[in-house]
């Protein structure tokens, strides 16, 4: 904090003249000496000094002081944290630090604020965290026998994966940069006519206070998303864990809507279709996975073809409620004589298993599938159908709880 000290210093000055016979004028100044800078202060507060493995935590440094106009930078950092952990936080330069233990054990986090000149001692933290016991994947090594009942197997794992993205929108916006590896940043926001849909943050029409994402996308004939994208993922295998919201109010219709997609890239100047998608369809709306496999070619630079696989879930579609969804994913591969080595899609809805596909499940194309999600209706491109009545009750659906593991 900067204190500024003002001395006024009076000096009179008798100006002579060169022959010695002249009186000049008197003459005030005023001199400004003795800044002195003080130390800033930095403030963490947390809501929390305990929490579960994979749970997403915010500590706040906005409190931090310098009591005056001056711009605080921060400093943000992980001081301890267990053996062979390795936690996911997001920019260490942001008022607010967002971070997600990856272990159980205990973690000191750290701040320091710089007002332009010093910093300030560290500020501390410490959270312990615990093992999860939910939605657990257990090896048969990671497993001891009950020595009471020899019929019961105890759990000794902890929850497998290492969660490389999560978004729970507690920051209240959607944030987005292209070549960002942030924590909880998306890499592009895709609306269909900027002004009309929309993906903006709002509280959980469940009533429970939590922040969520709302996708909007009007019935005017022409829009047809509004979504948010996530790339920069390796081949291999990871599990994607999201939750859906679906009002009473969505207008049914005869062709699907796509609520979360993984989406393949172009090929010889072709758009393909979604090798994997989560959609709701129908006119007697279904919650349906559809599958594309690119269709045999017959030359390097022909015009690629997919082929559809439907599969129709076991699940009810219910309005006004949270649909959880977990998508446990093992990207196909082509080896070296270019044979399949086939990958596998294993869907979950409110933790019970509807869905479990062996087989092709991408284009094996250089970069692997980005996951996307929000509202995908494309019959609803102008001109799709002719004679649509256009009622303008807009389709809307709300987003909460991304979460995407490497299982690798």
């Amino acid at each position: 904090m900067n204190k500024i000290r003002y001395f006024l210093v009076f000096t009179t000055v008798l100006g002579m003249g060169a022959c010695g016979g002249g009186q000049g004028d008197q003459s005030t100044t005023a001199t400004v000496k003795d800044i002195q800078n003080e130390v800033p202060v930095g403030i963490i507060q947390s809501t929390q000094d305990s929490a579960m493995v994979g749970d997403s935590i915010l500590l706040d440094g906005s409190e931090s002081t310098d009591d005056s106009a001056t711009t605080l930078n921060y400093r943000w950092a992980v001081v301890k944290n267990p053996e062979n952990s390795f936690p996911s936080f997001g920019a260490s330069t942001d008022k607010i630090f967002h971070f997600i233990p990856d272990r159980a054990g205990d973690y000191e986090l750290s701040l320091v604020v710089n007002d332009g000149q010093q910093d300030s001692q560290t500020t501390t933290v410490k959270i312990q965290v615990f093992a999860r016991n939910v939605e657990q994947v257990v090896n048969p090594s990671d497993v001891i026998p009950d020595t009471e009942n020899d019929d019961v197997l105890v759990d000794n794992t902890e929850e497998k994966g290492k969660v490389i993205f999560r978004d729970g929108f507690e920051t209240g916006t959607i944030r987005v940069d292209k070549y960002s590896n942030d924590l909880s940043t998306w890499n592009a926001m895709a609306l269909h006519f900027e002004n009309r849909s929309s993906a903006t943050i709002v509280k959980d029409p469940a009533g429970t206070g939590q922040n969520v994402a709302k996708f909007i996308v009007p019935d005017d004939g022409q829009c047809y998303r509004a979504e948010i994208q996530r790339k920069q993922f390796d081949w291999g295998h990871y599990n994607y864990s999201f939750s859906h919201y679906i009002p009473s109010t969505w207008p049914v219709f005869q062709y699907g809507t796509i609520l979360a997609q993984w989406h393949g890239f172009n090929l010889n100047g072709k758009n393909l279709n979604p090798p994997i998608a989560l959609v709701l369809s129908g006119l007697k709306p279904e919650w349906q996975l559809h599958l594309y496999e690119l269709k045999p070619m017959t030359s390097p630079l022909a015009v690629p073809e997919t082929l559809l696989k439907r599969y129709v879930l076991d699940v009810p579609v219910a309005y006004n409620q949270w649909n959880d969804w977990n998508f446990d994913i093992q990207w196909s591969e082509l080896d070296a004589n270019d044979q399949l080595i086939p990958g596998k899609v294993v869907v979950k809805h409110n933790g019970k298993e509807v869905a479990n596909i062996t087989g092709v499940n991408n284009y094996h194309q250089k970069w692997s599938p980005y996951f996307q999600m929000g509202i995908y209706r494309s019959s609803w491109r102008e001109g799709a159908l002719k004679d649509r009545v256009i009622v303008g009750q807009p389709v809307e659906a709300y987003h909460k709880n991304v979460v995407i593991k490497d299982l690798n």
